[in-house]
This record gives C-alpha cells, sequence and structure tokens, in this order.
C-alpha cells in the first residue's frame, strides 16, 4: 500500500482517538456520563447495587441510579445534553427505549435542570418522568422540581418544553415556552401556563445553570438580563 493511501487512515484514527465524544455502549444517547462533581453525591449501577460515591467519567447505563446529598452533580448524554442535580435531588434511568426516542429519566425527588442544545434532533432530546408528568426538553434550559407533596414545577428558563400527563395515554398536553412554567398538582390536572416568577430560594441554583448553559452552547441570557 503506498504513502498515500496509509496517511488518510491514520489521520482518522487519530480524529477518532480525539474527539470529544465517544461511542455509547447502548443504543442513542447510553451511557449517560459523569462529568461534574461538587459535594457529596453518589451513583447506584442497578437494584442488586448500593450507593457508592460518583466519579468524574464513570458511565451510567439503564438501570442505573444518581443522586446527591450536599452539592451537585452532572450528567451528559452522548451528544453532549445535560442533566444537572441539584443538593437533595435523585434520579433513576429506566431502560433505554428506540434509538429514535428521546433519553428517559425519572425524577425521583429534587430537582433538575436539563440542557439540551437549540436544533437538536428529536432522538437527541431529554424526557423527564415523574408520577404526574412527563416533560420533554427540546433546545432549552429548564428547572423541573418534585415537591414533597407530590407536585412537579416546570420552569422554562429559554427554550421550550413540551408537557404532559403520564403513561402511555399521555391524559393532558400543554406546551410551555421561554419564560414560562407550570405546576402540575400531585392530583388531578394542572391549570394554564404562567410567567416564570424567580423567587429568592433558588437564586444562586438558577444563575449557576444559566452561565454553565452559556458557557456550554446550549443558549439563554447573561443572567439578571
Amino acid at each position: 500500500m503506498s504513502m498515500r493511501g496509509i496517511v488518510p487512515v491514520a489521520a482518522l484514527a487519530v480524529a477518532a482517538l480525539t474527539t470529544g465524544r465517544w461511542s455509547p455502549a447502548e443504543p442513542g444517547e447510553w451511557p449517560l456520563r459523569v462529568v461534574t462533581v461538587s459535594g457529596r453525591a453518589e451513583v447506584s449501577r442497578g437494584s442488586a447495587s448500593g450507593w457508592s460515591a460518583a466519579r468524574l467519567r464513570a458511565e451510567l447505563e439503564p438501570g442505573a441510579a444518581a443522586r446527591t446529598l450536599q452539592g451537585r452533580l452532572t450528567l451528559t448524554t452522548a451528544s453532549g445534553q445535560e442533566l444537572r442535580l441539584a443538593t437533595l435531588s435523585r434520579i433513576a434511568l429506566p431502560e433505554a427505549g428506540a434509538i429514535d426516542q428521546p433519553t428517559r429519566v425519572r425524577l425521583e425527588a429534587g430537582s433538575v435542570w436539563v440542557a439540551v442544545t437549540p436544533g437538536s434532533p428529536p432522538r437527541e432530546h431529554v424526557e423527564v418522568q415523574s408520577p404526574v408528568a412527563a416533560v420533554t426538553v427540546r433546545g432549552s434550559g429548564v428547572g423541573i422540581t418534585l415537591g414533597r407533596d407530590g407536585s412537579v414545577l416546570v420552569r422554562v428558563h429559554h427554550g421550550a418544553a413540551e408537557c404532559t400527563g403520564p403513561g402511555a395515554e399521555r391524559p393532558w398536553h400543554r406546551v410551555l415556552g421561554d419564560g414560562q412554567e407550570l405546576l402540575v398538582p400531585g392530583a388531578g390536572k394542572p391549570g394554564e401556563t404562567r410567567k416564570l416568577s424567580r423567587d429568592n430560594l433558588d437564586a444562586d441554583w438558577v444563575k449557576w445553570n444559566e452561565e454553565q448553559d452559556l458557557a456550554g452552547g446550549y443558549g439563554g441570557k447573561p443572567p439578571g438580563q
């Protein structure tokens, strides 16, 4: 083989080794990877596995779970979409769906911020499930909080999100745009969407996520604008 034929192959090999993405073991966006650990956070590899300290670059397959005790944790999908857990939050990773479907996670406690790159195809979107609602995030920065009373608060800080009732029936449907929020009660259907309220209780959390979104290319405006 001539050197002319070898060089392109070598270049491709180097590109494969140095690319920022990785080849997922599961179809679609799996596995999720731990990219930020601040404070105390833990992961579980499955129902038969206990909790252990979250480590950078650890990979979580369907059936795993992650939680924060004191601090924050960021997970990223294979295409670079992010899920950021606030303090005292927990998510579980259900079994992987079809390759053309959004990445699905289940919010079991606390708050998660989902950041999806604008213009991403549907298979790179993220769906956050809860007992009362399913929230599909696309090209957005969206905060989702599961209250102790079972209610879910969805806040679209930039971009858009689709909220539906739980299960295959999807008994109701709401589309939220930039600067809107929706409160889904623990029982019954939600009301109408309303203007996003910025309370002081989560100001630091929101500011940090907005800064992360801007730095990571997920869109949005500088905090406070």
